[in-house]
């Protein structure tokens, strides 16, 4: 009897001892991810819509390629501004150059997980100038200074595949100085002619990265 009261005695004192030093880890801390400095993207755009000239109207096919990089003007970065460049052609009869600024809002709503990875809804708007060459066959100028007003919502979402998972994370020890975003979006765009007869375009569709959207396809990680 003493011996059973004994193991007994060893078995309450060593199970709890030992289910101590096996058990998980407790969770590392878990904070809201910073933005980098500088976030910057590629993006190829297709659509279509109508260019307007003074004595003819006409549809066009618009296909655009362009890039931006954009800085923190709000705390928790999710309003950025920024630099863009975008190149875009007119059914192929044309090519324009317009530079300009972006607003860019983030996190409307955040998160957004699409294509298995956490991103977050945006809305950007670019605004620019630059310069339209066209063939004469919309019977607009052949030349001309132009204005270009870009708006677009979507999705985007870190290029890096070693970004956390979730939208929370512990913090590294120094902020990212800069990171390539992927995503998709729906936009709008007018252009306006600023010299001569005055003519304007309306399009619309979908931009996308094309490096992230590749990688994804192609499954090149």
């Amino acid at each position: 009897m003493s011996l059973l009261r004994f193991a007994l005695s060893v078995a309450f004192v060593v199970a709890p001892a030992y289910a101590l030093a096996h058990q998980a880890p407790p969770p590392p801390p878990r904070f809201s991810m910073q933005r980098p400095r500088v976030d910057y993207t590629a993006w190829l755009s297709l659509g279509g819509g109508a260019l307007v000239a003074p004595s003819t109207h006409t549809g066009v096919f618009d296909l655009r390629v362009g890039g931006d990089a954009t800085f923190a003007v709000s705390g928790d970065g999710d309003v950025r501004v920024g630099p863009f460049v975008d190149v875009a052609t007119a059914t192929f009869a044309g090519v324009s150059g317009v530079v300009g600024a972006e607003l860019f809002v983030g996190a409307i709503p955040k998160p957004l997980r699409m294509f298995l990875y956490p991103g977050e809804g945006t809305f950007v708007a670019r605004l620019g100038a630059g310069w339209a060459l066209r063939d004469g066959a919309f019977g607009a100028a052949t030349s001309t200074p132009v204005a270009s007003l870009t708006v677009a919502y979507g999705y985007r979402a870190p290029f890096s595949l070693r970004e956390p998972r979730d939208m929370v994370a512990p913090e590294p020890g120094m902020r990212a100085p800069d990171r390539y975003m992927t995503g998709a979006r729906l936009w709008v765009n007018t252009t306006v002619d600023l010299a001569g007869d005055p003519a304007w375009q309306l399009t619309g569709g979908v931009e996308f990265d094309p490096v992230g959207g590749f990688r994804y396809l192609f499954g090149i990680y």
